[in-house]
């Protein structure tokens, strides 16, 4: 069990939380949430030891019970399975990790720090789950992961015998594989049983009892200021003196911190042409081959696919930041494209938020001042040269100006990358409600369930032409390869082929030295559901040859 008793931390004379203290118990996986800067990586590192806390105690957390993902990983070793390996653990394991978070044969003898930031991320979450250590402690881990990336996590995590504590922003994650959240809010941290949604719906009713615990503390305080005021002198001065001795004795309830999140309001659509968006046989640098698809007036469109494919280079190529080797770009009439990019190019790093709103659509101090607070931006960050803007930060003020740009179709490139949650449900709930047409790479799934009307999932260098939409009803189009040769794909299923035959020989080896009947028949049923999966792979091998 871990335990946490009245921990409290300072930076110099900064508090970052005080007084916090839970119980983890063993085997539970357990959700760590709270606006940026509310400390909750500061609490992580604490609970591995690689930061001291000024008061309080720490029970059960062992460094090597403690498999740690941190948000920027360091590798020595010179091959991708060498450094898998430096901590320990057998050789088919860190191959099936590896395979299942996307990466494929050859990139097995790869040096690891040749990867690119999303692909090392990801190489520290495999070290960290080959040991499958007691506990398991992951800093945003589905940070810079694709979908299919983030659904094998959530898979592993959901079946882990070990006990998990994540800090995350990913809504989906939270719903679909912790017991329980805790939030770190006002310097304070609550644990709250359930997922996700249980925690919205938990916090909001505590977050009104508290409210009416001290609204009615306050109105008795003032009924007593007021007696007391009253009847300082006079025949009731000795029972005013018992008010007085009540108020000084009274332990004063604080008021809960407002529950109100960023306005985000979008303005009304202007009305355009039906079809906002034509593509015809887009090519790009082998990236991209003959690739064609329509969008319609009012659609809201999410495009997803695995890290590389090019959907963010398909945006640059719409809003004419990228020209195409060959095909055909239309865009209808009368639409106005607003484009917010994964990096934010669409930002001059070295102005100030509040001198980039004046010089693109001439606001004054005062009325940029105004919209930047929209989007909780105040005081000193809005004066901050961009460069200077946390990440979060940097998207609050893209976000702004895609507001006043007034734009009809939005593309969107990861809108919610580096936003806490409550800024998440303000994108979420102005995207809703937004009546234009959106184009939007993303992977906040939990953002695509309630945003996207339909999915078309981008395949590496695909051709293929989309059919048309059903307007109301969320589909995904998923596009099949075309019918040529692929010889990384067949490296891939011949790599998993062997690894469950490996698999397969594992549960052979159990079911000769199991005894009770219970685990027999268990152990029957995977060796059973392994042949299936074999045979499957084997067809699927088959199906590449041709």
């Amino acid at each position: 069990m871990i335990q946490l008793d009245n921990v409290t931390k300072y930076y110099g004379e900064r508090l970052i939380f005080r007084d916090v203290s839970f119980r983890i118990f063993d085997g539970e996986k357990v959700g760590i949430v709270g606006k940026n800067g509310a400390g909750k990586s500061t609490l992580l590192k604490i609970m591995t030891g690689a930061e001291h806390f000024d008061a309080g105690t720490i029970g059960g957390l062992r460094a090597e019970d403690i498999g740690f993902v941190e948000q920027t990983p360091h590798f020595t070793a010179t091959t991708l399975l060498d450094e898998m390996l430096t901590g320990g653990g057998e050789k088919f394991m860190a191959r099936k990790i590896l395979f299942g978070l996307g990466f494929v044969e050859s990139e097995l003898e790869k040096n690891p720090n040749h990867f690119s930031g999303g692909e090392a991320a990801k190489i520290s979450l495999a070290k960290a789950l080959i040991n499958e250590p007691r506990i398991l402690i992951l800093d945003e881990p589905t940070n810079h992961l694709d979908i299919y990336a983030i659904e094998f996590l959530e898979d592993f995590v959901k079946n882990y015998r070990g006990t998990v504590v994540a800090v995350t922003h990913d809504r989906h994650f939270l719903q679909n594989c912790v017991e329980k959240i805790l939030d770190m809010e006002n310097c304070r941290a609550t644990l709250y049983p359930g997922n996700y949604e249980k925690f919205v719906r938990l916090k909001s009713e505590r977050h009104a009892a508290e409210l009416k615990a001290y609204e009615r503390q306050q109105e008795e305080i003032a009924k007593l200021e007021e007696f007391v005021r009253r009847n300082k002198a006079g025949v009731k001065a000795k029972q005013a003196r018992g008010r007085q001795t009540l108020l000084d004795r009274m332990e004063r309830l604080e008021r809960p911190p407002s529950t109100e999140t960023a306005a985000i309001r979008l303005h009304d659509a202007a009305e355009s042409a039906n079809r906002v968006l034509i593509l015809n046989g887009v090519n790009f640098k082998g990236i991209i081959k003959n690739f064609g698809a329509e969008l319609f007036k009012g659609e809201k469109v999410g495009l997803i696919g695995r890290n590389g494919v090019g959907k963010s280079t398909l945006l640059k190529i719409i809003v004419g930041e990228l020209k195409p080797d060959g095909g055909e770009i239309k865009i209808g009439n009368r639409v106005k494209i607003g484009y917010l990019s994964q990096g934010h190019e669409e930002l001059d790093a070295n102005r100030t938020s509040l001198e980039e709103l004046n010089y693109e659509f001439g606001l004054t101090d005062g009325q940029a001042r105004s919209e930047l607070a929209r989007l909780n931006l105040f005081a000193n960050v809005v004066e901050k040269p961009i460069a200077d803007l946390s990440g979060g930060e940097k998207t609050r003020v893209a976000l702004t100006k895609l507001i006043l740009t007034g734009a009809n179709f939005l593309i969107l490139d990861e809108p919610t990358n580096h936003l806490d949650l409550p800024a998440r449900e303000a994108i979420e709930a102005a995207l809703q409600d937004f009546d234009g047409t959106i184009l939007i790479v993303t992977h906040d799934r939990y953002l695509l369930d309630k945003v996207a009307t339909r999915i078309i999932e981008f395949a590496p260098a695909e051709a293929q032409k989309l059919p048309e939409p059903k307007p109301k009803a969320a589909q995904v189009e998923r596009k099949s390869p075309a019918p040529k040769f692929n010889q990384q794909a067949v490296d891939k299923v011949e790599a998993q082929i062997k690894m469950a035959e490996m698999e397969l020989k594992m549960l052979e080896h159990e079911i000769n030295g199991a005894v009770a009947p219970e685990r027999l028949t268990e152990l029957a049923a995977a060796h059973e559901a392994k042949l299936a999966e074999i045979d499957e792979l084997y067809t699927r091998w088959e199906e590449l040859q041709c």
